[in-house]
């Protein structure tokens, strides 16, 4: 009767969150299959490690050892470290990574799940006494050491994500790690139950939910804001505020649609809004305003900054072999929408021209 009680205490809330967060996945199936893919993993992955916690609580309340009781805590061990990767994944969805960078991400998980599967036969992990008091080594430290590496790596996302204008977004991410390292350091220092797994699914469901309400406001291919956020920003910010507008535009999309096909055409657009977000400080915002045009706010910076910014982008887009035309121009006090797009969209169309001809020589 006492595991049932403790599985109602410590779970009950985790299980029907679970089951609530499932079921708007299901709801929402067709919406963003992706993100549905990596937190329907997640959620794949808590389901064991929750049914191994409650195993591994009822072993350790017996009065003697159970030669089955160590698998259940290297469950536990193995678990929790792929869970926090699959959030590391999940939270950087609109980042493009290389193959090396997507193998390097894996090593702590990797190396974790090495080190604890080596407990039948290396006592400097874990070891369970005749008293069924449970003796941790140094080593049992390497899922926590592996999982503050994943900290580290989701704090850095976080930062990125504010620096390029996401701040809501880095802003939840901040709060959310440091309320899963809460979750650690109890679980290390209290050995209390529950803990991680359910910081973990509370960040899953709110991210989740932030990643549908930010839907409405942003390009869901490049993660750059969207044309109804561009206008809605250009009324809501003050003009004087505002530095600098600049315009993108990708050369001969189409061709490479019809010559490669529209995923390639999609990697196009992704790659130079990659480019232009990596660059833009903060304050300064993207915005996809048509299928392969673009337009940056500069705001809270000077026209020579705003200017500095513009050129770096046009140099990654050389080093990265992508063209794409550009045009920047400052935003005077009292000056009308209009007339500074115009007033941009006109250098654009020159350094297009000057690019296509560049291309015939």
């Amino acid at each position: 009767m006492e595991i049932f009680r403790q599985i109602i205490s410590v779970d009950f809330v985790v299980l029907v969150t679970l089951l609530y967060l499932a079921l708007f996945m299901w709801f929402n199936r067709a919406y963003d299959r992706e993100i549905n893919r990596r937190i329907g993993f997640a959620l794949i992955l808590l389901a064991p490690l929750a049914i191994s916690d409650n195993i591994d609580y009822w072993y350790s309340i017996q009065a003697t050892p159970d030669p089955l009781h160590p698998v259940f805590i290297m469950a536990g061990y193995i678990l929790r470290v792929w869970l926090v990767y699959t959030a590391i994944m999940i939270i950087r969805q609109s980042d493009r990574l290389s193959r090396v960078q997507q193998v390097l991400l894996l090593v702590p998980a990797i190396v974790n799940t090495a080190v604890i599967l080596t407990v039948p036969v290396n006592p400097n992990v874990f070891w369970i006494d005749a008293s069924n008091t449970l003796h941790r080594e140094p080593l049992s430290f390497v899922p926590h050491v592996a999982s503050g590496i994943y900290f580290i790596i989701a704090l850095y996302i976080a930062a990125k994500r504010c620096r390029q204008g996401f701040v809501e977004e880095g802003s939840l991410l901040i709060v959310a790690m440091c309320t899963i390292l809460v979750a650690v350091i109890s679980e290390i220092v209290l050995s209390t139950r529950g803990i991680l797994i359910s910081a973990i699914l509370l960040m899953l469901a709110f991210y989740y939910l932030y990643v549908h309400i930010a839907h409405f406001k942003r390009d869901n291919l490049t993660g750059a804001f969207n044309r109804m956020t561009f206008f809605a920003d250009l009324s809501s910010h003050k003009t004087e505020d505002v530095t600098a507008l600049a315009e993108f535009d990708i050369n001969d999309l189409k061709a490479v649609n019809d010559m490669h096909g529209h995923a390639e055409g999609d990697k196009v657009i992704h790659d130079v809004a990659a480019i232009i977000l990596d660059s833009l400080p903060a304050h300064c915002h993207l915005y996809r305003l048509g299928g392969d045009e673009f337009a940056a706010l500069f705001r809270e910076c000077s026209l020579e900054e705003a200017e500095k910014v513009f050129d770096k982008i046009r140099n990654e887009f050389d080093k990265a072999g992508l063209s794409c035309a550009a045009g920047i121009s400052e935003w005077g006090d009292g000056e009308e929408f209009q007339t500074v797009y115009n007033r941009v969209d006109a250098r654009m169309y020159e350094d297009k021209n000057r690019l296509k001809a560049t291309a015939q020589d």
